[in-house]
């Protein structure tokens, strides 16, 4: 059963914005959201971390990451109104797309990093005794 139309009065009011978010569930949402970034790390780990994972896995990817930033953006959106009162919702949602975009970085950069620069960073951080 669907939740009663809003009134007019509802719409003058203003509380229809702290309204409109617990319609929409938005904190669950947004909860919702972040643990599907949780099981995108299950996921590359299980698909991506390899030596050379398969063109269709990093395309599939791509695509799940693309998906997961854009809702990022929408939920950032919302996050960012002047009424939004639950900074740790808000917070979560920066957080997630601050990981999102590290990890279209790390898999779907245009320059990735050769062995031989990688090897070098290595070296001067891990320098052998």
């Amino acid at each position: 059963m669907s939740a009663p139309a809003l009134t007019l009065d509802d719409l003058e009011s203003d509380s229809i914005f702290q309204a409109l978010l617990g319609r929409m569930k938005f904190s669950e949402a947004a909860e919702e959201w972040s643990r599907c970034r949780q099981q995108l790390t299950r996921w590359e780990d299980a698909h991506l971390l390899m030596e050379k994972p398969s063109p269709e896995k990093l395309e599939t990817h791509r695509k799940i990451v693309e998906r997961l930033m854009f809702f990022g953006q929408l939920f950032a959106f919302v996050a960012s109104h002047p009424e939004f009162n639950d900074p740790e919702t808000a917070e979560m949602i920066q957080a997630n797309r601050f990981i999102l975009r590290e990890k279209y970085q790390l898999f779907h950069s245009a320059h990735p990093m050769s062995d031989q620069d990688a090897d070098c960073i290595l070296r001067e951080i891990f320098p052998e005794s």
